[in-house]
């Protein structure tokens, strides 16, 4: 059993199965006991701790209990939990916690003896220091912020500085022994990490300055040691102070480095899979390029091995460039900035034979010589990663002149070469290849410059499958197929994403695949495990931020908004409620974040975003202030009440229901709520969390009512609707509880179970007692009697609904009566009691010329229905008709598109085809009507 602290607190067997407590107390009472290993800590001590300061009378009997689980959790070889006098005893290895083996790597790296009183100055540490894989093994322990999530604010607060000081200072040692072998750089990226967060520790900075400096990296040397000196009340300390001097004397910065060429043969990386489809588009890119020289662009998100793809192109296609291949990073991305063209311009012209003292001085100069030297020359240009069109224009070569392409091809068209590209080789003059990789789409590039756009997605499910195969090896894949398919989906079939996770798994032959899909899964510290380390890969945070700092402010703030959106595809409306900006102007700072694959327009004004990207954004909105996010969720959650209301408005006054299917959502809507479901679920719950329960219950209202009647997947209605009932009761609102007892009834109708429908009927009539409205009364049971007879449960329905038509002739409810006796004769019709039925069409029929149009509509159509199924179909017909006359004048194209579809089927079901389409015409012209 081993017990981690490092990061998220976790349980794990030996044989890698991961038993973490999920109660937050009990967590709290094991990271005690483990941090205290092998010591007995006090019970009062324990109940300070895991209660933080504020235990209930009933503390000690609760602990008891907690210890007692813990037992049973820890039973097996290696920990063991026991009653010591008045306290408890966790006993055992203390390799066996990840904090004490931090700790005890940290001793025997000497890290915790005390340092010299006065060191010399010129002391250097051994080229070999033995400390140095000590002190690795003991920072690469740590998987995100200790104790995390240990249960206990109280414990974190009493722990967390000193092992935040022993990690610092395991840093610092570790600095001095690599900058004692000259691999000072290989720490860069982790002490900038940790500067930035303790910009105070002037050793700190001093050992950060000094392995960028060794590394050759000045200029950002320079720029950490004066943010570390203006930040200083005073002078800088003697460390910091020879650090900066060392950095200022150092040698001036040396020419460009020749671009390294890429290597015409070479070993290809062994878990590279899959992409013989792009390989292909590449090929045929070729042939186009060769013939028009038009760049090449390769474009994607960060992470999906944009320049993995390339090399590996190169390699396979080298034979096509005799004269070489000419490599060049743009760091576009990079956090230090882009790369100058006249820098980039300065390699290659080293790399094409220019001597270094002939270089030309000025950009333009450099870029007329480059271009001199690449005419006629058959060779490939890779440019990685660039930024910007403005950085890569000075770049490229100047296109062939027309007639130079191979055998005499026409430059862009290929004309005179009928099978694109021959062998794929440039003609006799030659002409240079570009291809350029981005995660912007550089839309520039491909208007000014005829750019050949390959967009680069994810990976498939079998390259994915593969991906892992080929680092942790096919048999432990093949061994839990179904949670290595679940491990690709959590990290988007991405290849960084993926290729760190195998590396995860890699180094913990005891995990299995389903272990890390779930830690994967986790919303708060699911990204974290896809971090990167100072010696491999750049993590997903990282590669995401690099992306995100290039973002002007407006778009970002945008991106950040959308952190607040749970759902994975987000329409313009609904990115325009939460950042409360114009729609023209929201679809601008869409379309940017598009450019730089943030999101990807999926359908016109519609945008999808990655898991990955979503829960990244969420981690920058979760830095906006409380007011900011409380203000923009309120935006988003009146957003979707606006949107709903459309379609939901009169759900909760009526039965909704009508035998032709009129009670159904608009295709709209429908359409609308498949996109925006999970989404809603989430707001739903969100509204209820953060106090707004008079929102939450609304929304959850209207969701339950568009599930009721669009056909969607039900799975989560329940789920929904018992968040908004929470949220009713929470503000007390007793109309709100009947309305949402009555969703929760119709759902149960809708599953069958009848009984428990009733009961929920039951508490919804009684909370609309207490509310004090009959309306409301009526109408709840309306809502379930319409669902009963949807599912068929006549002998339920039929006296529910005769019971609603002698209510309704109360004075409390008279208004509904036309519709009571509607809907009860048009459930006869259904149950085959025709002559029943009409007997209540007449009488709604004579009550309805004393009340509004719509209401005669509804009760002659019932008639007409009624008619028709006693066989009496000219009366049926004749009925009809004037159902649509009434319709005509009621102002209401739904209506009036009903009235002409009942029409076309009474036509239709007597044989009278041709009037029947004439009818079912009218119906849809009046439909259209409306929506316009």
């Amino acid at each position: 059993m081993h017990i981690d602290l490092l990061g998220p607190v976790a349980v794990r067997r030996d044989d890698g199965t991961t038993v973490t407590p999920s109660a937050p107390k009990r967590r709290a009472l094991l990271s005690t006991l483990a941090i205290r290993l092998n010591q007995t800590v006090g019970t009062d001590e324990l109940i300070e701790l895991v209660w933080d300061g504020d235990a209930p009378p009933t503390a000690r009997a609760a602990l008891q209990g907690h210890v007692a689980a813990l037992r049973q959790l820890l039973d097996g070889p290696g920990l063991t939990l026991g009653t010591r006098g008045a306290g408890y005893l966790l006993a055992g290895d203390p390799d066996r916690v990840d904090l004490l083996h931090f700790r005890g790597l940290c001793d025997r790296a000497g890290v915790l003896r005390p340092a010299p009183a006065a060191p010399a100055a010129s002391t250097e540490p051994e080229p070999h220091d033995p400390a140095v894989p000590l002190l690795r093994a003991a920072l690469d322990l740590f998987r995100g912020p200790a104790l995390v999530d240990c249960g206990s604010v109280l414990l974190r607060e009493r722990t967390l500085p000193h092992v935040t000081d022993l990690r610092l200072r395991a840093l610092d040692r570790l600095a001095e022994g690599l900058l004692g072998a000259g691999r000072g750089g290989e720490l860069a990226a982790e002490l900038a990490e940790a500067a930035a967060a303790h910009p105070t520790r002037q050793t700190l900075v001093a050992r950060l300055v000094r392995c960028l400096d060794q590394a050759g990296r000045r200029d950002e040397a320079a720029a950490w040691y004066d943010r570390a000196v203006a930040r200083l009340s005073g002078p800088p300390g003697p460390e910091l102070r020879h650090a900066g001097e060392r950095s200022a004397d150092g040698p001036e910065r040396e020419a460009p480095p020749r671009p390294a060429r890429l290597p015409r043969r070479g070993a290809p990386d062994r878990r590279f899979t899959g992409r013989s489809a792009e390989f292909a588009r590449l090929d045929e890119a070729l042939a186009a390029a060769v013939r028009s020289g038009h760049p090449i662009l390769v474009t994607g998100p960060a992470g999906v091995g944009k320049t993995s793809l390339v090399q590996h192109w190169v390699q396979r296609s080298t034979g096509h460039f005799p004269d070489g291949v000419l490599h060049a990073e743009l760091g576009g991305f990079d956090p230090a900035g882009p790369r100058e063209p006249a820098d980039v311009l300065a390699g290659f012209l080293l790399a094409l034979g220019e001597p270094a003292g002939a270089l030309p001085a000025s950009p333009e100069e450099r870029e007329q010589r480059y271009r001199e030297l690449l005419a006629g020359r058959r060779l490939l240009i890779v440019l990685d990663d660039a930024r910007s069109y403005e950085q890569l224009a000075p770049l490229l070569p100047d296109p062939p002149p027309p007639g130079d392409g191979p055998d005499g091809a026409t430059n862009g068209d290929g004309d005179g070469n009928e099978d694109g590209n021959g062998d794929g080789n440039a003609g006799t003059r030659g002409t240079p290849v570009v291809v350029v990789t981005s995660r912007s789409r550089l839309r520039d590039l491909l208007v000014r410059d005829g750019g050949i756009p390959l967009p680069l997605g994810v990976l498939g499910a079998e390259d994915a499958a593969e991906l892992l195969a080929r680092t942790l090896g096919p048999a432990r894949v093949a061994a839990e197929p179904q949670a290595a398919a679940d491990l690709a989906a959590a990290c988007d079939h991405l290849p960084l994403a993926l290729r760190l996770a195998a590396a995860r798994l890699a180094a913990r032959p005891g995990w299995t695949l389903g272990d890390l899909a779930a830690e994967l899964a986790d919303e708060q510290t699911g990204l974290a495990t896809l971090a990167g380390t100072d010696r491999g890969p750049i993590g997903v945070t990282t590669a995401l931020d690099h992306t995100y700092r290039t973002l002007p402010p407006a778009p970002a703030r945008l991106f950040t908004l959308l952190g607040l959106h749970p759902g994975a595809v987000i329409d313009t409306a609904t990115a325009a409620a939460l950042a409360d900006l114009p729609l023209a102007t929201t679809r601008t700072l869409l379309t940017r974040l598009d450019a730089v694959h943030l999101l990807e327009e999926a359908t016109p004004g519609r945008y999808a975003r990655r898991e990955l990207v979503r829960r990244y954004a969420a981690g920058q909105a979760a830095e906006l202030t409380c007011d900011d996010r409380f203000v923009a969720l309120d935006r988003l959650i009146a957003h979707y009440l606006a949107v709903t209301a459309a379609w939901t408005t009169g759900g909760c006054t009526t039965a909704a229901w009508t035998p032709e299917g009129a009670g159904a959502a608009p295709a709209e809507a429908a359409a609308w709520f498949r996109r925006e479901e999970s989404a809603l679920r989430a707001v739903v719950v969100c509204a209820e969390q953060f106090g707004r329960t008079a929102e939450s219950w609304q929304l959850a209202h209207r969701i339950g009512l568009l599930y009721e009647t669009t056909g969607h997947d039900r799975t989560h209605w329940r789920a929904v609707t018992e968040a908004g009932l929470r949220a009713a009761h929470g503000c007390a609102d007793q109309a709100a509880v009947a309305r949402l007892a009555t969703d929760l009834a119709v759902l149960h109708v809708d599953r069958a179970a009848h009984r428990t429908a009733v009961q929920q009927l039951e508490r919804a009539v009684a909370a609309a007692d207490r509310a004090g409205d009959q309306l409301l009364r009526h109408q709840c049971r309306a809502r379930v009697a319409g669902a009963l007879l949807r599912a068929g449960r006549y002998d339920q329905a039929l006296p529910l609904m005769t019971d609603l038509v002698s209510a309704a002739r109360t004075p409390a409810v008279g208004g509904l009566l036309v519709r009571a006796l509607t809907d009860l004769a048009d459930a006869l019709v259904l149950a085959g009691s025709p002559g029943p039925a009409l007997v209540h069409a007449d009488e709604a029929v004579r009550v309805a010329t004393t009340r509004s149009g719509a209401e005669a509509v509804l009760a002659t159509q019932s008639r007409a229905r009624a008619l028709h199924a006693l066989g009496r179909r000219d009366a049926a017909l004749s009925t009809a008709r004037l159902a649509v006359a009434l319709g005509r004048t009621v102002g209401d194209t739904g209506l009036e598109s009903r009235t002409h579809g009942l029409l076309a089927d009474l036509l239709c079901e007597l044989g009278r085809t041709t009037e029947g389409a004439v009818a079912r015409r009218q119906a849809a012209r009046a439909l259209a009507a409306g929506e316009r």
